[in-house]
């Protein structure tokens, strides 16, 4: 049996055939839980009884006892899995049930368990790891477990685990075996019951076999017949095994990689029986013979071979039967046709067994050992419902003729006898078939169905003479058994005997002659070709042979040399063509013909791209199934049972007559070497066709031959004129809708269809249908770049006129095409081909072409292939397009479709302008003859788990076009489908679908349909930078104006609609879904976890602009403490700046704030280094501040850093902080600039052009310029670049300067007399005098502060130039108090002097001019500075104090180092308060920086 092997169908079949049939079993068990339940039950008990079988006396060992316990537990876990919906859950039953039943798995088959077989129990655990691996998605797995079950332990696996998945894989080729084992069982019971030669060879022993014959039977008989069916058994087991494991080589195997040859099918063969015990050899056909199509429609007629005894009558023959019983007869191996020897009968039956290739074809026609369909399937079921049905015996001579369904019988019974038979009994001929129905207990019967089995020519006689009737009765049994073999009207697999009586000489003949009968279809010729080994097939019928993967010649298995098929044999086509008209009757009953395709049933683009690469987002049918690969394989030799009617003659009359008027115009097509004749024999062809509107399938197929298409290939080629172009695609056109050989003539050479794309190229639109009947390939198509060409056809507007009527037009064919052009290739390949169609200008003609109502389909996939590729384009399309005719594909179309007109308009609404948004969204809710809202609850209720996360946000929005009402069905279920697309973690691609489906509902989006939500947020938290760019970008696009003007209109829309659809979001189902987005932020994927961070970000920035509905609460459980790793883990600065927004929005809810302290010291050295970054780091660092729990110390630690001497220059006598750098003065006219970016100050410049000490610095508010004042008397106008300073300007003032105020207008300055000095930078300075030293200034506005001596401060109006009294102090006895430092930020004017009552410092607000803090610093404030959030006091003491401004609390203390009398003379901290600098009298520089 190993070396017989016969390669049938492609691995690939197999493979996906396999898989499609097992998946389809386990579906079926996990679907049905009662019957799973039962199976476990019928398991156990026959666990029970094998274990009751065993030793009792012996003692279950423990570990036996665990290996059975592992095997229970491990199918509970698997039955918690399924009835689980939760993911978790059921992934960890999963992973647990995989453990436990794995150690039954893998145990030794040879050996026991507790007293069970172990191939028992690893079968069973393969079935259940089967079960679990089909949950977890993986088919190939659970295939591989199924197969390795049959290979344990065949016997249960096919009566007890999964019989009926035994029928459908193994059975089919198990034929052979049930052939045999059917005949021997009958002559073992023949044997068995006494006086059996009164009983027909064809009689149903299942019906007349009774207990009284059992009891009859002899005991060495019984124990024949249990070895027989013992044998039978084992060779059903063995061949399973051979199976399972060819079939597990199919699915192991690999052509890319593997290096082993491809598995070939395995073909079964019987048990070898002694010849005592089996009275007939086991054929050859077993082993050889041609292996075709099962549903080829050929009838299985076994016909005898003529040999030299063949010239005498059937009654010679019978006579002459041998009484030689052990005899068995003879085969020829080649042909597969019994050779009968005279001493090779049973005279007893008195009957001629003539065995067929029975199951032969039916066996070797089933592909690959797999079902086809489901219709096979509930065949098999249905026929184990009959309880083994037999054939019916045949009615003996006295009795009246009976007529069944199933048997037409005639003739008298054979009865026994010791003499030699009479004549006029008729030749029984058994056919054995494949058995489809059959039990698979210890024995099994056969179900048998009785066709005509005829002699094999017109020469075959017998003695007895038939009359009219009996002709005629002979006739209509032949048409009903033709029929019934037909592969629409028949069972699979079944086949029957009839008794026919034979006659010496027939009046008419009853078959065709069988030269003019193909030996492979049963048919008589229609196109005959001979082979070089000198035998005549159906044309057809040896292409397909040949594709089938075979080389040899099926009759003589010898081996074929040539590559192509001969031409058509002319003369014994002219001969069977003469016979016809003599023989019209039989002609039609026995001519093989086959049913016109129609226009309606034409494959769309998506059937026929099958080498395309398959869509995105939503699946297209471009891959065949294999039931349809079948179908169509099925097609090619289906020949169509004919019913006469009274026009049939006359209609083929009026065919003869059109054919013999083209004959002339067709002979000169192909034999003319003149092209001008040639053009005009095509014109006159297509006038004859089109005027007559011949449709008869004889002129189809006389047009058809590959002469005249060849003839019409080569005037498409040669031809320049329009007219004869057009004429010879309409011809073609037309035939190939019922001729499938004219697509293998026009594809067989290349230059053929290099041709059509050439005048398609050159501008012949007609030449698109052509290409479009032909089925290219996607890389036929895409090699020849036809995108051009076919979006030209579809732009044009202008058609040239045809006298044909095409049954599809240019427009559409081209309009398929590029949709298989579109969907086909890779992502590259897609983008490249969308782009052509839109630098073509194809988008304005698809959007004209969708208002008609052919291939709509196809244009809403280009478009939406278009948007993906460019979107730019969407804004084109959605201004343009007529919204209805997609609305009547959603609600008509096919699931595909529906699944495409949802995308594009899911990408349609992805709009920057939100009012143009929802004026789409408006005509989509109100046109169509349906809902539309209620047709998209319906898909999205049906629609897989990533379809949901387009039709949820689509339908979402419609619903929300007016204001939130209390319930609305379709807002809870859309909303329903995106919060369980986010729950569902086994699935990434529908997540992080949702969550772009969350993004866009925001409203925030770009010209080409993308969120800038996060941008948004940014800006919300004052960092613009994405923002700004974005905004630049689109500028850039579009016009500024645009951009400018739509921002405006837009702002208030978008407003409005981002409101609604946050409160919706956040409201439903009680805040759930910030439920499921705490889930998506634990995801490992980056992407996900990104996308979900920014949606909770904006819900929460959202959340807390709404009333307090009670969502705040869930909101805070679930997203919190995430928000807050996120601040504290990330190293993105943008995404520290959302979690800070979003913590400004927890911060406003007291619980929260609860909850924040325990993080507050953790966030507030997170948040202090984003404070440069966002404003809303400061309201929650003063929020944190503000808590009792907080301790400014602990947070506020500054460490020192190295110090910088520079006592060379003198006293330090001036500091200034900007822009990461720090300029210093100094008393011997020194201006220094330091860098601060790191620990250690660097110097980056210094000049020294004033002549004494340069006493003040003061910089612009722009930063852009330096004031200098010194005691030379001059002031200084200095530019700031990155590394340095230079002087621009030198005023001379006349005065000393000891402090200074300015801008562009005036500079203000003290001087050694009282009051101040008012500088217009061109005249003189202007004295504006209140007998007070001032020894600081401040400016707000026009408004100068001055700190004076008697602790005072004075107001000046600098557009007036008055001064008024800010603040009096009180003299004390003993000394004076002085103003030392002035500070004015957000309406407050801070001031540090002398200590007075234990103050030193107060801060006063400008409006009122009222005190409304203090300081204590415990002695003088000589310097002070402020920034945004804290007062830094420089002290007499020299102390360095920081103050909270919110609180007025002081939050840290440093001590300076000081040697000697050295005071501060300068005090600047930077922006955000992280480094504080002193200058000092011992000229040193001394830098803290906060830790």
């Amino acid at each position: 049996m190993a070396g017989n092997y016969r390669f049938e169908m492609d691995q690939e079949d197999v493979v996906r055939s396999l898989i499609t049939s097992v998946d389809s079993f386990i579906q079926d068990r996990l679907i049905d839980k009662e019957q799973r339940t039962l199976h476990k039950e019928q398991c156990a008990e026959r666990l029970a009884a094998e274990d009751g079988s065993s030793d009792k006396d012996s003692e279950v060992r423990y570990s036996d006892q665990a290996v059975l316990a592992n095997l229970d537990w491990g199918i509970d876990a698997l039955e918690e899995a399924i009835n689980t919906s939760n993911i978790e859950t059921k992934m960890a039953r999963l992973d647990y049930a995989e453990k436990m039943l794995q150690v039954c798995a893998m145990l030794d088959s040879s050996h026991e368990t507790a007293g069970v077989p172990n191939f028992y129990l690893s079968a069973w655990a393969h079935l259940n790891l089967s079960y679990l691996w089909k949950l977890r998605n993986h088919v190939n797995n659970a295939v591989l477990h199924i197969l390795e079950m049959f290979t344990v332990d065949p016997f249960f696996s096919r009566i007890d685990f999964a019989p009926e998945l035994w029928k459908c894989l193994f059975l089919p080729h198990m034929s052979s075996i049930v052939g045999w084992y059917s005949e021997e069982r009958h002559r073992i019971v023949i044997d068995a019951i006494p006086d059996s030669s009164d009983l027909s060879f064809t009689m149903d022993f299942d019906h007349d076999f009774n207990e009284s014959l059992i009891f009859s039977v002899r005991p060495d008989q019984a124990e024949k017949m249990q070895k027989f069916e013992q044998l039978y058994g084992q060779s059903l087991d063995d061949n399973t095994r051979l199976y399972a494991k060819y079939y597990k080589d199919c699915m192991n195997y690999d052509s890319a990689t593997s290096k082993k040859a491809i598995p070939l099918l395995p073909i079964a063969e019987p048990p070898m029986t002694p010849l005592h015990e089996v009275r007939r050899s086991i054929p050859d056909y077993v082993k050889f013979g041609p292996i075709l199509p099962k549903s080829a429609g050929f009838s299985h007629i076994l016909r005898a071979k003529e040999n030299d005894a063949e010239g005498a009558s059937r009654s010679n023959m019978t006579s002459s039967l041998s009484d030689n019983q052990e005899d068995s007869t003879t085969w020829d191996p080649l042909k597969g046709i019994p050779e009968e020897d005279e001493e090779d009968y049973d005279p007893e039956p008195h009957v001629h067994i003539a065995s067929n290739k029975r199951n032969q074809e039916n066996n070797s026609s089933y592909c690959g050992g797999v079902n086809k369909d489901v219709e096979a399937r509930s065949k098999v079921k249905q026929t184990n419902t009959n309880h083994r049905q037999s054939p019916k015996a045949f009615p003996s001579v006295d009795s009246p003729q009976v007529e069944s369904p199933k048997v037409l019988s005639q003739g008298p019974s054979p009865k026994r006898s010791d003499t030699p038979s009479r004549k006029g009994v008729p030749v029984l001929r058994l056919l054995s078939g494949r058995v489809k129905d059959s039990s698979i207990s210890s024995s099994l019967h056969l179900s048998q169905e009785l066709k005509i089995s005829s002699a094999d020519s017109d020469e075959e006689r017998t003695e007895q003479h038939e009359t009219v009737g009996e002709k005629n009765a002979r006739r209509l049994s032949l048409n009903q058994s033709l029929e019934k073999g037909s592969p629409n009207n028949s069972d699979e697999g079944s086949n029957s005997c009839i008794s026919l009586p034979l006659s010496d000489k027939l009046t008419a003949p009853s078959r065709p002659p069988k030269d003019f009968v193909c030996p492979i279809t049963g048919q008589i010729f229609n196109d005959p070709v001979t082979l070089e080994t000198g035998q005549t097939y159906e044309r057809k019928a040896i292409q397909e042979w040949i594709k089938r993967g075979n080389t040899t010649c099926p009759i003589t298995r010898q081996s074929l040399s040539a590559d192509t098929l001969p031409k058509t044999n002319y003369v014994l086509k002219r001969l069977i063509t003469s016979w016809r008209e003599q023989h019209p009757d039989l002609a039609q009953e026995f001519s093989y013909s086959e049913t016109p395709r129609s226009y309606l049933s034409m494959p769309s683009s998506r059937e026929r791209s099958s080498e395309s690469t398959p869509s995105p987002a939503f699946s297209h049918p471009n891959h065949r199934r294999i039931e349809e690969i079948v179908e169509q394989r099925s097609r090619r030799f289906m020949r169509a049972t004919v019913s006469m009617s009274p026009t049939s003659v006359i209609s083929q009359a009026a065919t003869e007559a059109i054919i013999n008027g083209l004959k002339p115009y067709v002979s000169c097509l192909c034999t003319s070497e003149d092209l001008q004749e040639c053009e005009q024999a095509i014109l006159t062809i297509a006038k004859i066709w089109n005027d007559l509107r011949a449709e008869s399938q004889g002129v189809h197929s006389y047009l058809s031959a590959p002469t005249i298409v060849n003839g019409f290939v080569e005037v498409l080629s040669a031809s320049i004129k329009r007219e004869v172009l057009q004429t010879t695609i309409y011809i073609l056109s037309e035939l190939l809708y019922v001729e499938d050989s004219i697509t293998e003539i026009l594809t067989s050479v290349d230059s053929d269809f290099e041709c059509l794309a050439t005048l398609l190229k050159d501008g012949l639109p007609e030449a698109a249908v052509l290409i479009y009947l032909l089925r290219p390939s996607f890389s036929q198509l895409s090699a020849r770049n036809f995108v051009p060409s076919l979006t030209q056809i579809i732009s044009n507007r202008n058609e040239d006129s045809s006298d044909f009527e095409f049954k599809i037009g240019p427009k559409e064919a081209a309009v398929v095409l590029l949709e298989q052009i579109i969907t086909g290739g890779g992502e590259s390949d897609r983008s490249f081909n969308a782009m052509q169609i839109i630098s073509g200008n194809g988008i304005s003609a698809l959007l004209k072409c969708l208002e008609h109502e052919n291939g709509r389909e196809s244009i809403v996939c280009i478009l939406l292939f278009c948007i993906r590729a460019d979107k730019s384009c969407r804004n084109t399309i959605a201004s343009r397009i007529k919204l209805s005719p997609v609305l009547e594909l959603i609600h008509t179309g096919s699931d595909s479709v529906k699944a495409t007109c949802i995308e594009l308009l899911y990408e349609l609404v992805l709009l920057s302008r939100r009012t143009l948004c929802n004026q789409i969204l408006q005509i989509i809710k109100d046109e169509g003859a349906f809902s539309t809202m209620h047709t998209l609850l319906v898909c999205l209720q049906m629609a897989s788990m990533e379809q949901k996360s387009t039709i949820a946000p689509l339908l979402l929005q419609l619903d929300l076009l007016v204001e939130p009402r209390k319930m609305s069905m379709y807002r809870e279920e859309s909303i329903e489908a995106l919060i369980e697309a986010l729950h569902k973690k086994e699935f990434p691609a529908s997540q992080l679908k949702a969550l772009d489906g969350l993004l866009s509902l925001s409203g925030h989006l770009t010209n080409s349909g993308k969120s800038f939500l996060e941008a948004q947020l940014l800006k919300a938290a004052g960092f613009n930078q994405r923002y700004n760019a974005m905004i630049k970008e689109e500028k850039q696009r579009a016009g500024e104006n645009d951009i400018t003007n739509t921002m405006e209109e837009e702002e208030k829309a978008l407003s409005s609609w981002e409101n609604r659809m946050a409160f919706v979001l956040c409201n439903h189902e009680k805040g759930l879904i910030f439920k499921a987005l705490e889930e998506c932020l634990k995801s490992t994927s980056m992407e996900i976890a990104k996308s979900s961070f920014i949606v909770a970000s904006w819900l929460i920035h959202m959340l807390y602009s709404f009333p307090d509905t009670g969502i705040r609460d869930v909101a805070r459980k679930s997203l919190l403490e995430q928000f807050i790793q996120m601040l504290q883990s990330t190293k993105n600065l943008e995404e520290k700046i959302l979690a800070a927004l979003a913590l400004r929005g927890f911060i406003t809810d007291l619980g929260t704030l609860c909850e924040l302290a325990i993080y507050a010291k953790c966030l507030c050295k997170s948040l202090r280094k984003l404070k440069k970054y966002s404003t809303v780091v400061g309201d929650i660092m003063k929020t944190l501040m503000n808590l009792p729990c907080i301790d400014g110390a602990e947070l506020w630690r500054y460490s020192e850093c190295p110090e910088m001497d520079v006592s060379l220059n003198g006293e330090v006598l001036c500091l200034l902080h900007i822009r990461g750098l720090l300029i210093s003065s100094h008393s011997d006219g020194t201006i220094k600039v330091w860098e601060t970016g790191k620990r250690v100050l660097r110097l980056i410049h210094e000049t020294r052009e004033h002549t004494k000490a340069v006493t003040c610095l003061y910089v612009s508010s722009s930063c852009d310029k330096l004031y200098s004042g010194s005691l030379d008397r001059t002031i200084r106008v200095w530019a700031i670049n990155q590394e340095e300073i230079h002087c621009l300007q030198v005023h001379d003032v006349k005065e000393p300067v000891f402090e200074l105020i300015a801008n562009t207008h005036f500079a203000c300055f003290a001087s050694q007399a009282t009051g101040i000095k008012v500088y217009n930078w061109s005249g003189v300075p202007k004295h504006v005098n209140f007998q007070k030293y001032v020894k600081c200034l401040a400016i707000m506005g026009d408004k100068l502060y001055c700190g004076c001596t008697g602790y005072s401060i004075q107001e000046v109006d600098l557009s007036s130039q008055t001064s008024t009294t800010f603040y009096a102090g009180a003299k004390k006895l003993l000394g004076k108090q002085n103003i030392y430092s002035l500070q004015v930020q957000k309406n407050v004017v801070f001031a540090g002097g002398s200590l007075v009552d234990g103050i030193s410092g107060k801060a006063f607000s400008l409006p009122s001019k009222a005190v409304i803090g203090t300081f204590s610093t415990g002695s003088d404030i000589q310097r002070l500075a402020v920034n945004n959030d804290f007062i830094f006091f420089a002290t007499k003491s020299g102390n360095i104090e920081v103050w909270q401004q919110e609180r007025v609390a002081k939050m840290t203390s440093i001590k300076m180092r000081s040697v000697g009398q050295s005071r501060i003379t300068s005090l600047a901290v930077d922006k955000d308060g992280e480094m504080i600098f002193t200058g000092s009298t011992d000229g040193k520089i001394q830098v803290w920086r906060l830790d």
